[in-house]
């Protein structure tokens, strides 16, 4: 489990929800359920419905009626009312979500903002988080090529497909949830800021003086710089295919750095060793490195990745066609060295050392891994 780092949270509207009421666009997009219906999904918000939990929100599993006739499992998040970052959040992910459509970016069903409750409805996703599937083995190297594919997709549309570039600014692997047929969907949109209209290249946009998203997926530039593009998403990505690769939570390892020392190919999760085509390997392998770049300029567009992970699945099943058992043997050798985006106190901007005055920041450039969410893995 990785740290959320917490703090403002950048609203769309650049106004706070103390000043005034949120926007007639969600109203007129989205469904507004009431406290009521939102109780009874949950038999009064029980303990035995809650699914994960941290400071900000209790996510729950419901049941709604449609129409008095059929019932459909929806994920329920309740935001604490005692914190105003989480009120931040809700308004920030309402606003974007009801306006976003793509099959691996998660649905919005509606929303609920009575008295001081602050209540978010998605679909359900049975299949739980990205890391929870990949530490219970059970994901083939195809799959995960898939579900890679699926991810870039979601975050091509959010870079390139919509009106605004948006920045999710929290690209994890605990933010990518799978439905019933394994399908990818990107949530978590509580710190994603907008970018340009129609633009054409990265815009710098400054941020304030908290740092935002999951420690250990940001790139040097978030910290050095104080400053935002899509290509810090794009970083996220490639750090999220390395664990893909690895099969486990590189930032939960206790030996990280004896880890990171060694070929890549010499870590690869047991469940799919053997199981990679050479040539899939080596598209694959360099769009990890070109994705972890350390500087901004010389990483790929998601709109890239996209095709070249195609490209990769493409080989592997033509590779899997010709090769009957399908068992491979990787003579690679690939040592990926993020050492590099580390960086000292005095690399910093001004506004980057009061980010790295904030302790939890300390923490991951000293390499302690740290928990925050919990889930409770209920699935029934």
């Amino acid at each position: 489990m990785l740290l959320r780092c917490t703090g403002f949270c950048f609203c769309l509207k650049h106004t706070s929800s103390s000043q005034r009421p949120h926007p007639t666009v969600i109203h007129e997009l989205c469904h507004q359920f009431s406290l009521h219906d939102l109780r009874n999904a949950t038999n009064n918000f029980h303990q035995k419905r809650l699914v994960r939990y941290n400071k900000l929100a209790k996510v729950y599993k419901g049941c709604l009626q449609h129409n008095d006739v059929s019932e459909y499992t929806v994920a329920i998040k309740r935001f604490n009312a005692e914190n105003n970052e989480g009120h931040d959040q809700f308004k920030n992910e309402t606003e974007l979500l009801c306006q976003l459509h793509h099959p691996n970016i998660i649905s919005l069903k509606g929303f609920c903002d009575q008295k001081d409750e602050k209540i978010i409805v998605y679909e359900y996703m049975s299949n739980g988080s990205l890391d929870e599937r990949l530490q219970s083995g059970e994901l083939s190297w195809k799959k995960r090529l898939e579900i890679c594919i699926g991810v870039a997709r979601g975050l091509h549309y959010l870079h390139a497909g919509a009106k605004r570039t948006i920045i999710h600014r929290d690209v994890c692997l605990r933010s990518i949830l799978l439905d019933d047929n394994m399908e990818p969907k990107l949530t978590g949109f509580g710190f994603s800021i907008l970018g340009a209209r129609f633009m054409s290249k990265p815009k710098v946009i400054p941020v304030d003086d908290h740092v935002r998203g999951t420690c250990g997926y940001m790139p040097t530039e978030y910290f050095r710089d104080s400053n935002v593009t899509d290509k810090c998403d794009v970083f996220s990505f490639g750090m999220i295919l390395l664990q893909i690769v690895w099969g486990t939570d590189y930032f939960q390892m206790s030996e990280r750095e004896e880890f990171m020392e060694k070929p890549i190919e010499e870590n690869i999760d047991p469940n799919i060793r053997g199981r990679i085509a050479p040539e899939c390997w080596l598209v694959f392998i360099d769009i990890i490195l070109r994705c972890v770049k350390y500087e901004a300029d010389e990483r790929p567009t998601m709109g890239e990745v996209e095709v070249e992970l195609e490209h990769a699945l493409t080989l592997q099943e033509q590779a899997d066609i010709t090769n009957i058992d399908c068992k491979y043997t990787l003579l690679s050798k690939f040592i990926i060295n993020l050492k590099r985006n580390r960086i000292l106190a005095h690399d910093l901007s001004w506004m980057g050392k009061k980010l790295f005055d904030m302790p939890a920041v300390r923490e991951e450039f000293m390499e302690k891994p740290i928990q925050d969410d919990i889930d409770l893995n209920i699935k029934s």
